[in-house]
Parts: C-alpha cells; sequence; structure tokens
C-alpha cells in the first residue's frame, strides 16, 4: 500500500514527531511511505536527521492555498492509495491536493466537537466536504509509542532495587495551570514528610521559569532538578517512583505512555483526554484539583511502600505493551488507511528497521 503521510506543521511539536514516527513504523512494517513537510522546516531537518532512508517530500508556498496546490504535485506524482493526517489544518490540505476520490484518514484526540470546522475559510470547509475523510480515534484513544529495549532479568532486579532518595518525574504543559498547580501543591505537602524527595522537571529551561518560580514559592527550589524531554522518550528515569503528567494533547499522551512503557506508575489529570492509559489504583492514579489531601495520601502511600511500588510499575509497563503496544498502533494506522482506500486489509511484509540516526 502507498501511503502519504502529510506533517505541515513546521515546529517539531510532539505532535508532529508522533506522526513521522508513525509515518517510519509504517515503512518498517512494508508499507511504501513518504512523508510530506514544510520546506526549510525544523520538522524536515528532525525528519531527514532521525530516518535518512525514508522518502521526504516538501510543501512550499505561505498560505494554505499554495502549500495544497504544491502538496498537489506530490500527490499527483506518487499516487498514494491514502494519505494520513493528524490535524485538520493538514486534512485541508490533503483535502484540496487532489481529487474527492482521495482517502485521507485523519488521527484525532479523542471525541470531536461538532463545529471542529466553524472558524475555516470558506473554500477549506467545501474541501473537506467532498474529501473522503475517515476519522481514526473519535470513540477511543489512538497513542503509541515505541517501547524501550527489552532488558535481562538480573537488569531488572538492580533496576528496581530501593534507593535511598524517592524521585518524582513532573511533565508539565507550557503555562502554568490548575492541573501543574495541583501536582505541585501535593508533592510540596508530601516532601515536608519526605524531605528526601526529589522532583524531576521535564522539559527546556526557558519554558519551565513560571513552573520553577512558583515551586520556589512552596519551599520546592532545593528538591528540583531539570531534565531534558529526551530523558523520557528515551526510557532513561526508570529508577523514579511515580510520574506525573500534566501536559495536554499528544506530549501528555506520548509522555505518560512513555512513563508507563519504563514502569513508571502514572498520575494524570481526571479531565484529561488520554486518562484511559491510566487504571486507577492498578497502573496510576487520577488526579483532581479538588481533591488534595487525599492525593496527597496516594502519593505518600506510592513513596512508603516498596510492595505497591512494583505492583503498579510491573502492572503500568504490562498495560502499556498489551493494550497500547507501538507495533498495534501501527498495525491499527495501516487497517484504517486499507480500509479508507478500499482495500480488504493491510497485508504485513515486515522490512529492516528503520532505526533512528
Amino acid at each position: 500500500m502507498r501511503v502519504l503521510v502529510v506533517v505541515a506543521n513546521p515546529h517539531w511539536t510532539m505532535e508532529t514527531r508522533l506522526m513521522a514516527t508513525l509515518a517510519a513504523g509504517l515503512s518498517e512494517r512494508g508499507e511504501v511511505v513518504a512523508v510530506a513537510v514544510a520546506h526549510g522546516s525544523d520538522t524536515e531537518r528532525q525528519v531527514e536527521r532521525a530516518w535518512p532512508r525514508l522518502s521526504v517530500r516538501t510543501v512550499t508556498g505561505a498560505g494554505w492555498m499554495r502549500q495544497a496546490m504544491s502538496l498537489r504535485a506530490t500527490v499527483a506524482a506518487l499516487r498514494p492509495d491514502a494519505l494520513l493526517v493528524g490535524t485538520v489544518a493538514d486534512a485541508v490540505l490533503a483535502a484540496t491536493s487532489g481529487s474527492k476520490t482521495n482517502a485521507i484518514v485523519r488521527r484525532v484526540h479523542g471525541q470531536m466537537p461538532d463545529d471542529q470546522h466553524a472558524e475555516l475559510p470558506w473554500r477549506a470547509r467545501f474541501a473537506l466536504t467532498r474529501a473522503r475523510v475517515t476519522l481514526w480515534g473519535a470513540d477511543q484513544l489512538v497513542v503509541g509509542w515505541p517501547e524501550p529495549a527489552l532488558v535481562t532479568a538480573t537488569d531488572e532486579q538492580v533496576r528496581r532495587l530501593p534507593v535511598a532518595t524517592s524521585e518524582v518525574v513532573l511533565v508539565p504543559g507550557p503555562t502554568l495551570d490548575e492541573d501543574t498547580l495541583t501536582a505541585l501543591r501535593t508533592i510540596a505537602q508530601v516532601r515536608s514528610r519526605h524531605p528526601d524527595l526529589r522532583l524531576l522537571l521535564v522539559g527546556n529551561a526557558p519554558s519551565l521559569q513560571a513552573i520553577r518560580l512558583h515551586a520556589a514559592a512552596l519551599d520546592l527550589a532545593a528538591a528540583i532538578h531539570l531534565v531534558g524531554p529526551e530523558a523520557m522518550l528515551g526510557h532513561q528515569l526508570s529508577h523514579a517512583r511515580a510520574a506525573w503528567i500534566t501536559a495536554a494533547g499528544d506530549t501528555g499522551a506520548v509522555f505518560a505512555l512513555a512513563a508507563m512503557q519504563q514502569g513508571l506508575p502514572a498520575i494524570v489529570p481526571q479531565r484529561a483526554h488520554y486518562r484511559d492509559l491510566v487504571l486507577p489504583g492498578a497502573t496510576g492514579v487520577l488526579a483532581s484539583p479538588d481533591a488534595l489531601v487525599p492525593m496527597a495520601a496516594e502519593l505518600a502511600r506510592l513513596l512508603a511502600d516498596d510492595v505497591l511500588q512494583q505492583h503498579m510499575s510491573s502492572a503500568a509497563a504490562a498495560r502499556a505493551t498489551r493494550t497500547f503496544g507501538w507495533q498495534a498502533f501501527v498495525d491499527d494506522a495501516a487497517e484504517h488507511l486499507a480500509q479508507a482506500a478500499g482495500q480488504r486489509s493491510a497485508r504485513v511484509t515486515r522490512r529492516p528497521s528503520l532505526t533512528p540516526g
């Protein structure tokens, strides 16, 4: 099956990174895949660096109409069976880039609002009404992330030995929202009884300034240690006791899944669209801003009880692999693409791994 993945966002966000990683996974699966990215963008540079063997086509021009005309030339040359997109903007480009017979699969984040196209230009809305767009993930959570490399039994035993200092990972969003405030206040309350607690704050230093200032006001300054996003995504934080995720969208979903893959019980907002990743009490906790005292008690128990932590760690890793496994995610994408293209099923022909370089 020939697939064109459209990732026109020039910025290397988690959404664009996930779509590019999915494109590489489809190629490894055996599909003929190309990725359309914005010309000269950070996304183009990152994709070419990470997957040098992946076919990359560029989208040029300012404004969605010129970009759609640019993408039309790529569609005409490649003649894909289906196009895969992850945003409304990319769906508009795909819909405008060819005839109405093109099959388009759009991955979405949970239930779609009725007025999702209300703010689009009329030409864009018209193009979408004529296109064959299939929504993937409108009624269930669809997310994935490549699992960590397998470890030996000895490595696993060493990794799970109790450590003298307890560490909690916090992955906040770009702003100091209510969910992040709840996390900071809960951790500060627990640290008053566990003075050795360390807070691993994931992100880039400039974007975390407001959060660090508020943490300092809660007497957490000495406990904070900054960690780059790659440490979590690369499964390098397995020694921590839990991961608290407050980021929204694909950023929160992918970081929560990456945490669970390395055996970290996940604490996520009760209202997060990715809350279905967590089984409360088994693989993590659903946090509510209105339940600060119960949350503090849950976190304190998780830090103090080694048996509970190990049980939840094993359950989190097992759920991440069995229910939200990367290969199942890729296969599901291929199946939706095949059905949208009018094929019975997506045949699997494994190729050598496109290992990021």
